[in-house]
């Protein structure tokens, strides 16, 4: 299965839970030059990381992450040089501020963009509010030359909203799980192709 996002390109994988999204979501991001940079709206750094490291090599860098979830739960960490803690996942100019600090401490290395899920964001705050964060976002880094990868659940969300995030990106990837209990992928844009498991 080819299908790295390259240098400077954007990716969003739709599907919902257990449909193999997450696991391409790691494994795109392991694919892709440099180090991962993710915000990790659904979990802690700390899961992150782990679940990262079941697709990734061994000797793969551990993401450098901006934690979503930790302070939303009552926990007060202060940031270190890999983990920026953002004050909960309906804070867009948090989270926004977090990776900015990413973006300055690296701007001159290579890494990968990921938005674990764009889900959570829409709950606590407006479509049009997360879209034009996550604009910003992929701008941001495809102007560092950082490629990014995002997903969304589909069946959290109705169709036109989950439709309003496509034209963000350059390419979009579809999961699902079959009549048979597998993962399989297709891919919606640029051009659509068959369905195939994974």
């Amino acid at each position: 299965m080819d299908l790295s996002v390259g240098e400077s390109g954007s990716t969003l994988l739709i599907g919902p839970t257990l449909s193999g999204r997450r696991r391409l979501f790691h494994r795109l991001l392991w694919e892709s030059p440099g180090r991962p940079a993710v915000v990790e709206t659904r979990n802690t750094a700390e899961c992150l990381r782990s679940r990262y490291q079941r697709v990734a090599h061994d000797d793969a860098s551990p993401p450098i992450v901006v934690d979503c979830i930790t302070n939303s739960l009552g926990r007060s960490e202060d940031d270190t040089k890999t983990t920026k803690y953002a004050q909960d996942p309906g804070n867009l100019t948090s989270i926004g501020m977090k990776f900015a600090d990413i973006l300055d401490q690296h701007e001159t290395d290579q890494l990968s963009v990921g938005l674990t899920n764009l889900s959570p964001l829409i709950v606590y705050t407006s479509t049009s509010d997360v879209s034009q964060f996550a604009h910003i976002l992929i701008q941001k880094s495809i102007g560092t030359d950082w490629p990014v990868v995002a997903t969304i659940d589909p069946r959290v969300h109705n169709a036109s909203t989950v439709e309003q995030f496509v034209p963000l990106f350059d390419s979009v990837i579809e999961t699902r799980r079959t009549d048979d209990g597998d993962q399989a992928y297709r891919i919606q844009k640029p051009e659509r192709t068959d369905w195939e498991t994974f």
